[in-house]
């Protein structure tokens, strides 16, 4: 599953970073990625917020370790 880790970014830089790799993982035709946020802190409080926010994404769901997210791709036709 390709990985995207928002570690160390700030909150602008990490919204950009999430934004291309869906784009990218959606027109490669992933139907799953994972986005790493972390436990706590500002990027995973606003994660949500942005998945709702993106067509392309039809569901997300924590990892089973809770510093990550599963992001659902919608299928493209």
């Amino acid at each position: 599953m390709k990985k995207l880790d928002l570690h160390g970014l700030t909150l602008e830089e990490a919204f950009d970073e999430f934004t291309d790799f869906i784009y990218e993982a959606y027109k490669n035709n992933f139907s799953k990625v994972e986005i790493v946020t972390g436990k706590s802190g500002q990027i995973r409080k606003e994660f949500p917020y942005w998945s709702e926010n993106n067509h392309q994404i039809r569901s997300i769901e924590v990892s089973w370790h809770g510093g990550s997210f599963i992001v659902k791709l919608q299928k493209k036709y």
